[in-house]
């Protein structure tokens, strides 16, 4: 019964949030002086299928940037820059940021830019782009996409147990995503090596047909760089998270990303996103010395008052509904 009430509850709260009324109205109270600041990563087909919250559909990705720019005015991080602080006399400000540098980016995401006159950002790990590797997440997300349910233990490293594609969707990605949340919480030469494990532990599994995961090339940036409508930043080289690593190490991979971009694009690169979200006083200090202008965060809220290198950003993904994207970007859910 209590459940029942939950779930009714919450539909009825959903109901209300996708009500333009409501939006309308907490677009226009709430996001005064703020700027909506939109984080992805990949787009794919929609018949491409792979259990990744990181993946989002394409008519779905379409359909949220022509809900934005119906009820925002999207615009550079260069612009927002501008005019942060200023209220906007018509409709809120939103950016649109993806991370990481995947292929589609390019195949698919950048079409939709064109015929949308849409300004996006898009901040590149260029580790990934010289090696041709998947990142060790990427690896895990790929390795799972199997044929079978399964449960992964990995009791014996104190991580857990994990159960995979015994359900599909949302609730089978919380699973996923609780597995990589405990591997990031690794410091890196272990977790490698735990990788590593899982990895060969999950050979004797079926690999399902899926979308596969790769990364841009040298010329997908020059491509990318050439549009009027892209923006293109760093997201270091190594991609490892920054706090874990000394601040030698951490110098290394930002001027490193920067300066590779830089070299492939002929294009200045002023803004960094911080992998995974994590940063300290060392990783901004970097920053700072390598000549970045601002970075951005993954902390789930509008940009207000935070400080130019603490901006945060709103994630959106596969598993998100219409009503809820459109919740996110009006920031409505501070109204229930």
């Amino acid at each position: 019964m209590a459940k029942l009430i939950k779930r009714v509850l919450k539909k009825g709260i959903y109901c209300m949030m996708s009500n333009e009324l409501v939006l309308g109205y907490s677009r226009k109270k709430r996001l005064i002086n703020k700027i909506v600041v939109l984080m992805y990563h990949e787009v794919a087909e929609d018949a491409d299928d792979i259990e990744a919250w990181t993946v989002v559909r394409k008519s779905d990705f379409l359909r949220q940037m022509e809900y934005l720019k119906t009820h925002f005015e999207v615009v550079s991080i260069e612009e927002a820059l501008s005019r942060k602080g200023h209220a906007s006399t018509q409709k809120p400000l939103a950016v649109v940021t993806f991370d990481d540098g995947y292929a589609g980016n390019r195949k698919n995401l950048l079409p939709i830019a064109e015929s949308l006159g849409l300004p996006v950002s898009i901040f590149v790990s260029t580790g990934a782009v010289i090696s041709r590797e998947l990142y060790w997440y990427d690896k895990i997300i790929t390795a799972v996409q199997t044929r079978q349910a399964f449960t992964l233990s990995t009791k014996d490293l104190e991580l857990g147990d994990y159960s995979i594609n015994k359900t599909s969707g949302a609730g089978n990605w919380a699973e996923i995503q609780r597995l990589l949340s405990a591997l990031k919480a690794l410091e890196p030469v272990k977790r490698n090596n735990v990788v590593k494990r899982i990895l060969e532990t999950l050979e004797m599994y079926e690999r399902k047909p899926h979308y596969k995961l790769s990364h841009l090339t040298e010329n997908d940036i020059r491509e990318l760089a050439a549009s009027r409508h892209i923006t293109l930043g760093a997201h270091s080289h190594c991609h490892n998270i920054l706090p874990q690593l000394d601040q030698n190490m951490i110098k290394k991979s930002v001027r490193t990303s920067k300066v590779l971009i830089e070299k492939w694009t002929n294009c200045r690169v002023k803004y960094f996103a911080y992998p995974n979200g994590n940063y300290d006083a060392n990783v901004i200090n970097a920053l700072t010395d390598s000549g970045f202008e601002c970075s951005f965060t993954t902390t789930n809220k509008p940009w207000g008052h935070e400080q130019l290198f603490e901006i945060p950003r709103i994630g959106v993904g596969r598993y998100d509904s219409f009503d809820l994207f459109k919740a996110k970007v009006s920031n409505a859910f501070m109204l229930f």
